[in-house]
């Protein structure tokens, strides 16, 4: 969970490498390139767009030896990265698909197909990328099923009984630790204690023989026992590296203690801090070793340049590694690159790889994936073009700092296009706006077509007044301006709108009531408390209840409030 973690992090602000990471990258640094590319520079975008129309039109199915509902899940997560929009056919399907397959295999105490890890994980990130409030219980399962198969190495491995129980594996924990990092991102918990376990099977399983040539690189798969130990590789020494950072930032090594400055700084508004009820508060007995790992991203960085990259078969899955590993190693130095020489270099090799029909890994560009195929090497390649994971960590941060994204201007011509909100004609500012939906002559047109994010002012004294102005739009004449209110305020974070919530319950409107308790689960960071019904009618006496319940919540906090009926 996005929470303070200052009783057991050291409280240095600066995050620094000794290696200065300007050999970070696995790309030739210095080399001239054409272009300067970034994901919205023109050139990527028209390759994914045509990448996209490929993938929307072949069936996914994988490969002989990498087919199943992975490869349609993958393939609909893709789509949603870049379209946004959860109703597309294919999407659609995937949705579909992950949330019975979590059902499913979670509730399962054996009989396991040897990718299960793979898919649990991958249903996992486009759930959570769709709606963690509505897909929030398959992902609690998931979660709870992924720390019951956790190895006694601390890693994860295959549990279909095709390998040792002790033989865990890279590729593997990486995409675990990816599902862990998303749901702890997004409000669900994940505890610390075994992510730290992943941590320290990372720090075991890594090469440190100094006469090795493999030094600070990871095997696939690994083992106490040496006989199980496979060689290193640049994809998994990729994936290791991504692993260990993934690790970190979740148990709030990088992030949070960047935001924990902010806090000092008087950077974030105390409201965003989150406060916990003593009845809540857990003992953490994870200690994490600032210098060990460093140690091990150092180690893994020395790998790199003694190992330069060459292609191989597994050439998409390392794509997809390579931006992981070196967006969070952005984080780790506190600086992130619009176009660094690295995705330049594989930006070049994409253009002329790309077939014509827009996939890469198996078209008539000669550029061919026989393990992957042509499916999932397209996707790997289109979350690279459209560095997902920097994308990803960016608008987590954002959601600390800022208070989600931005709101078009004018709220009465908003339209979604691709699952984003575009608006016809601008309004100047977010007070426009608010001039707008506080005039109860002015038309207000479908709340369903009011973003669902909005950016309020950093400057303190403007946010509260803009806050303020929302809260008395709860009592507006108009239903559409309350239900824009009821849906904005859990936008905020902010535990003085709490009361004014907990009014909007008792609304007329029922969807205004439904708005009104989604934003007290997002301010209060309880996805899965629902004190109205979640379906049907809502009588006067489930508005009593939920008003009841939520007011017991905030007095826990504020012991000395008295709510006015």
């Amino acid at each position: 969970m996005l929470l303070s973690r200052k009783n057991r992090l050291a409280s240095a602000k600066t995050i620094v490498f000794a290696m200065a990471i300007a050999c970070c990258s696995m790309a030739t640094v210095g080399r001239g390139y054409a272009e300067n590319y970034y994901p919205d520079h023109p050139v990527v975008q028209g390759m994914v767009e045509r990448a996209i129309q490929y993938l929307s039109k072949v069936e996914l199915k994988g490969t002989s030896t990498h087919a199943g509902i992975g490869t349609e899940v993958l393939g609909a997560y893709t789509i949603y990265k870049v379209e946004g929009d959860p109703a597309h056919p294919v999407v659609a399907k995937g949705i579909g698909l992950a949330k019975n397959y979590l059902d499913t295999v979670t509730a399962a105490s054996g009989g396991f197909e040897d990718k299960a890890v793979y898919h649990v994980a991958v249903c996992c990130m486009l759930l959570a990328s769709v709606s963690v409030d509505e897909y929030g219980p398959q992902l609690v399962k998931a979660r709870d099923f992924l720390v019951r198969i956790q190895q006694t190495t601390g890693g994860f491995g295959y549990i279909d009984g095709s390998h040792k129980p002790t033989s865990s594996d890279i590729s593997q924990t990486q995409y675990v630790l990816l599902a862990f990092w998303t749901m702890s991102q997004l409000g669900i918990e994940v505890p610390d204690d075994r992510v730290a376990r992943v941590l320290q099977y990372l720090y075991e399983s890594q090469i440190k023989d100094p006469q090795s040539a493999a030094i600070g690189g990871w095997p696939y798969q690994y083992d106490p026992g040496p006989s199980t130990n496979f060689g290193t590789t640049s994809s998994l020494t990729a994936a290791g590296l991504s692993s260990v950072l993934i690790a970190g930032d979740t148990l709030g090594v990088f992030r949070n203690r960047l935001a924990e400055a902010d806090e000092e700084d008087g950077l974030i508004p105390p409201a965003f801090k989150r406060v916990i009820p003593e009845s809540e508060k857990k003992t953490r007995g994870v200690n994490i070793d600032r210098n060990r790992l460093d140690a091990s991203v150092k180690l893994g960085l020395m790998y790199n340049q003694k190992n330069p990259y060459s292609r191989t078969t597994w050439h998409y899955y390392y794509l997809y590694s390579l931006e992981r590993f070196e967006s969070f190693l952005e984080i780790a130095n506190r600086k992130q690159s619009k176009s660094p020489p690295w995705y330049n270099a594989e930006v070049e090799r994409l253009i002329a790889a790309q077939a014509k029909d827009g996939s890469w890994g198996g078209g008539d560009s000669g550029d061919t994936d026989i393990v992957l195929g042509p499916q999932t090497s397209t996707c790997f390649a289109v979350l690279f073009l459209i560095r997902s994971t920097q994308k990803a960590i960016g608008e987590m941060k954002e959601g600390v700092v800022r208070g989600w994204a931005e709101l078009p201007k004018d709220l009465r011509t908003v339209t979604m296009v691709n699952g984003k909100p575009m608006s016809k004609t601008e309004a100047t500012s977010i007070d426009d706006a608010l001039k707008m939906l506080e005039d109860d002559k002015a038309s207000q047109g479908d709340d369903k077509l009011v973003a669902e994010k909005i950016m309020f002012s950093s400057d303190p004294a403007r946010r509260k007044d803009e806050l303020n102005r929302f809260a008395r739009l709860l009592r507006s004449k108009d239903w559409q301006a309350r239900r824009v209110a009821s849906k904005v305020l859990g936008r905020s974070d902010d535990l003085e709108m709490v009361p004014e919530l907990v009014f909007a319950l008792s609304d007329p409107d029922q969807i205004v009531c439904r708005n009104a308790e989604t934003s007290l689960r997002l301010i209060s960071r309880n996805l899965n408390k629902y004190h109205l019904p979640k379906e049907g009618s809502i009588s006067k006496q489930d508005k009593i209840k939920a008003q009841r319940e939520w007011k017991t919540w905030f007095l826990e906090f504020r012991p000395d409030y008295i709510f006015v009926d």
